[in-house]
């Protein structure tokens, strides 16, 4: 048997649904906003950049043909949507069954919390690994320019390091402490560096000076000819239009040079 307060676990419960109530309403914000300007540039109804997760399934299939061979928002789907799904039900669960009654902790529901808390950290690694590599796969696209990208790898390698942060700064909670402080405000300055980027290509391409890569037609391409024009485009959502119109030509010989050799 565990002693435990019932009104003071009460009141830690309603605390932090209250902190993820409001970091989720202004991650969907951030978002939705994020969401629109890529809309704007992708050619998709701005309206849909307010449907959550949607928004953000919706930028990966537009990138796939474009920038990135596969559609990457089934891999969004099924590591945040599913696991973040997973881990809403068992908070719920936890604020409504009546795991705590008088001042005793059953012990026979024990086994549901253990089991639950499980549940949170596979979930919370799974999310943190494909984390660091959707990072590449949502910014790469927009950073086309060397200062953005060295913010992206900045970023990425900070992700990694907050991973084994626990382990890397153990006995030492001054430069733990540090390291968080340093991280969220380097996570600030990563936003901001992607909404100007985001910003800046809707600009270009509203000018008629850069123009959005078409979408590859996978039933005429093979894998081979579609990795190597992906390859060639240098993983970069909008080009110039003169860049543009050469790298179609490009495409178009390099497409007969394939089949020619194919049929030799």
């Amino acid at each position: 048997m565990f002693e435990i307060d019932e009104h003071l676990m009460s009141q830690i419960l309603a605390i932090g649904l209250i902190v993820l109530l409001i970091v989720v309403f202004f991650g969907y914000i951030i978002t939705a906003i994020f969401s629109k300007i890529m809309f704007d540039i992708l050619g998709v109804r701005p309206g849909l950049a307010f449907i959550p997760f949607y928004n953000t399934y919706r930028i990966y299939k537009e990138y796939k043909g474009r920038v990135w061979k596969r559609n990457w928002g089934v891999a969004y789907i099924i590591t945040f949507v599913l696991p973040m799904a997973v881990i809403g039900g068992f908070v719920f669960a936890l604020i409504n069954l009546p795991i705590i009654t008088g001042d005793r902790f059953h012990e026979e529901l024990a086994t549901t919390l253990i089991l639950g808390f499980a549940v949170l950290i596979i979930g919370g690694i799974v999310i943190s690994v494909f984390n660091f590599i959707l990072l590449f796969i949502t910014y790469l696209p927009i950073f086309d320019t060397k200062g953005r990208r060295i913010v992206l790898y900045i970023q990425a390698g900070l992700t990694i390091l907050s991973l084994f942060s626990g382990y890397i700064f153990q006995g030492d909670p001054v430069l733990r402490n540090i390291f968080s402080v340093s991280q969220f405000i380097f996570s600030i300055v990563f936003m901001v560096v992607y909404f100007v980027a985001a910003t800046d290509i809707r600009a270009r391409v509203r000018s008629g000076k850069y123009v959005l890569q078409e979408k590859l037609d996978y039933n005429t391409l093979n894998g081979y000819e579609i990795s190597s024009i992906l390859k060639a485009r240098d993983r970069k959502l909008v080009v110039p239009v003169m860049y543009n119109n050469s790298m179609n030509d490009y495409q178009v010989n390099n497409n007969e040079e394939v089949n020619r050799i194919e049929y030799v």
